[in-house]
């Protein structure tokens, strides 16, 4: 063999040793935003779709939690670019789409079925285009849960909150019912709620319960009374311009590993009341309402609703129209009254 034949092959083999040996390119990336935390079926709920998403994606993409605790400046983020995906609720995002609030109306639902079935139908359609609009894409809207009010001590009718610091949080829902019941109503975010209990700054507030119940605020404030007064939807977020520059076969792959909206729907609803009977062994307070109690507190926050969806703005009264001939809509497909 020649000496130039020798030295190319040899030249060639260390080439290929070097490519084998050199370490893969390495994927891509994108923070998901959320104030789920370990230890909460949301946060599951999350994991299970940035898991499956993973896995099928492989080197093209990764997604990877983030803990945000002030959900309005998580969606600034996602909106900046900053991080590419997150998941709230519509009052986590009413700094960006406030009109998403008006699917937490007060006392809207007549029962879950209801609700489910028009969201999906008739709200989800009008919301992604909101979203769009704001540089969002809306790719899921499942469940958080129903907010109940929470309070130092009993607070077991709508007497029991006149003159009280309540926390009131960003979205015009919790507003409109602590202005509707009489409340002393202190605006805060999340991440001040906390201390503002352990403070004394303000005696309650309102939240769901599998949020509340990995939050401190079930030490300062043991007491959760069902009140049921309206539903948070979760939603799972991505930047658009990022979600729409890339291939359609992976935007797919990421629609796809999202949960169906009625399992994590169930997965809210099945874990609520084990989740209950755990904090009250521990000492906590649940207090359920009958319908009855439960009324007691509609027909104070319930005259609230128009001036709530006025307050909003924007496009808000076609989002509570299209949910109003979705109610309409299901009563007649389902013969409810």
């Amino acid at each position: 063999m020649k000496f130039l034949e020798r030295i190319l092959i040899t030249a060639g083999i260390s080439l290929l040793t070097a490519l084998s040996s050199a370490p893969a390119t390495a994927a891509e990336v994108w923070k998901l935003g959320t104030a789920a935390q370990p230890g909460s079926v949301l946060y599951d709920i999350v994991m299970r779709f940035i898991n499956d998403f993973n896995a099928s994606a492989g080197s093209e993409l990764q997604l990877e939690y983030q803990h945000v605790g002030n959900e309005q400046e998580m969606h600034q983020q996602v909106v900046r670019g900053r991080l590419q995906a997150g998941a709230s609720s519509f009052a986590g995002g009413a700094i960006i789409v406030p009109e998403g609030t008006v699917f937490n109306t007060p006392y809207l639902w007549k029962n879950d079925d209801e609700r489910a079935w028009v969201t999906d139908n008739h709200g989800v359609p009008v919301a992604r285009k909101l979203y769009a609009e704001k540089g969002l894409e809306l790719i899921l809207v499942a469940d958080v849960g129903w907010n109940d009010i929470i309070c130092k001590t009993a607070c077991l009718t709508p007497d029991s909150i006149k003159g009280q610091k309540m926390r009131v949080s960003p979205s015009p829902a919790s507003r409109i019912v602590f202005k509707q019941l009489g409340a002393n109503g202190v605006q805060m975010p999340l991440t001040e709620f906390w201390p503002g209990l352990q403070s004394g700054l303000v005696s309650g507030g309102d939240l769901p319960f599998l949020f509340y119940v990995t939050t401190p605020a079930a030490q300062s404030a043991p007491h959760y009374v069902m009140t049921r007064h309206y539903h948070h939807p979760s939603t799972f977020i991505v930047n658009k311009a990022l979600f729409d520059g890339k291939q359609p076969a992976l935007r797919e792959k990421l629609l796809k590993a999202l949960p169906a909206a009625n399992w994590a729907r169930r997965q809210v609803a099945d874990t609520e009341k084990p989740k209950m009977a755990e904090f009250v062994a521990k000492g906590g307070f649940v207090h359920p309402l009958s319908d009855a109690q439960r009324e007691a507190w509609a027909a104070v926050i319930r005259p609230g609703q128009a001036e709530m969806v006025q307050a909003i703005g924007g496009k808000a009264q076609q989002v509570f129209d299209a949910l109003m001939e979705g109610k309409k809509v299901w009563a007649e497909k389902f013969g409810k009254k």
